[in-house]
């Protein structure tokens, strides 16, 4: 009897266990069909950059694979690959610039997408912003060409996310190496501007991807794009560097699509500057982490907080410093840091009015946007 009960109540335990596994079997099952289901719902967002350099003339081919190292585009070569983000019907592509450069900071003279069904399209460089690693593209049609199954991402707000947070850093180079690596919200922004601050400006996030990744997505479970995967910031924005292998970052999305607005309305490479940063209310609050210290500052009804000054810079010799609060710039109202970084670029090169507010007073200066210098640069 007693050698019975034991066998049944090993056997009932032996069923629980098995049990137990099929639930945890099924339940990672079902994990791994809604990954499969959300790949392809956002490869239609995702394409291929590379950007090619000119062989020159009287260079051989030999050492090449005839078909694997062909390029499409006679006496060019392949420089880079990386990824890119699609945002509109008419094939903008939002991406990285350092893929796009060669040496001496110059562009590659020919550059083209491709679609994750294999689709390749020749495209032009619309502008870009070489302080955050930015860059707009634009798809080049051949008569009658379409964009076939490429489709503009949904695009969610970085603001969404939380540390602890399931994310995935999708990309699509070319070639074999796709990204689309799971992980999980390490750091968020601190600020939303990056004038002064350029890894503060980023989330972080546990996973690693690979160089071919950057200027792909960094997706939420439900699709929706909340960042733009971008190599580690360098001092030198003609740096070409390589992502972590322990980490890994991604822009905001709010600033990149704010700042694309730009880039596409001004055409420009630049980066414009007055010599300042910026804090909207919440994040000056949250960094204050006093309720009452943050309520007792004289605020305006609408502006955002003069954070930091670089000395020298068009700020500095304007007068303005950290605790003023910028409400207008160009008669434009400024309400949100992407205003503000929006008015960089739309009035860049020009003596341009500026409307503060200082202790009480509202007070304007004109001072000229003049372009970032390499002294202002701290990752």
């Amino acid at each position: 009897m007693i050698l019975l009960a034991a066998f049944t109540l090993h056997a009932s335990a032996f069923a629980e266990d098995g049990a137990a596994l099929r639930d945890a079997a099924a339940t990672l099952r079902a994990a791994d069909v809604a990954r499969r289901e959300l790949m392809r719902a956002v490869a239609p967002s995702i394409v291929s950059i590379t950007a090619y350099e000119r062989v020159p003339d009287g260079v051989a081919y030999e050492g090449r694979w005839k078909l694997a190292d062909e390029s499409p585009h006679p006496q060019h070569a392949r420089r880079t690959v990386a990824s890119g983000i699609v945002l509109d019907d008419e094939g903008t592509i939002l991406c990285c610039r350092s893929p796009l450069t060669l040496e001496g900071d110059t562009f590659a003279p020919v550059v083209d997408v491709e679609s994750a069904d294999g689709v390749r399209f020749d495209a032009e460089i619309l502008a870009s912003e070489p302080t955050i690693n930015l860059a707009i593209l634009r798809i080049r049609r051949q008569d009658g060409q379409s964009l076939g199954d490429l489709r503009p991402a949904r695009f969610g707000k970085a603001r969404s996310v939380a540390i602890g947070d399931t994310v995935f850093a999708v990309g699509d180079p070319f070639g074999a190496s796709r990204t689309f690596a799971p992980g999980i919200v390490m750091a968020l922004p601190t600020a939303a501007c990056y004038q002064s601050d350029l890894t503060g400006s980023f989330i972080h996030c546990s996973m690693a991807i690979a160089p071919g990744a950057v200027g792909g997505a960094l997706i939420t479970p439900d699709g929706e794009v909340v960042g733009m995967l971008v190599p580690p910031p360098s001092l030198t924005p003609t740096d070409r560097p390589a992502p972590h292998a322990y980490d890994t970052f991604a822009m905001q999305i709010e600033t990149a699509l704010g700042v694309g607005e730009a880039l596409r309305a001004k055409r420009t490479n630049d980066s414009p500057w007055l010599g300042f940063s910026v804090l909207a209310l919440p994040e000056l609050q949250q960094r204050m982490r006093d309720a009452a210290a943050f309520e007792a500052i004289v605020k305006p009804e609408h502006g955002l907080y003069v954070d930091d000054v670089f000395d020298p810079s068009p700020a500095s010799k304007a007068g303005i410093r950290p605790g003023d609060f910028v409400l207008e710039i160009g008669g434009r109202r400024i309400a949100s840091v992407v205003d503000f970084q929006q008015s960089l670029y739309y009035f860049s090169g020009t003596n341009v009015p500026i409307t503060f507010f200082r202790e009480g007073e509202t007070r304007t200066i004109v001072t000229k946007i003049e372009r970032r210098p390499p002294a202002a640069n701290r990752p």
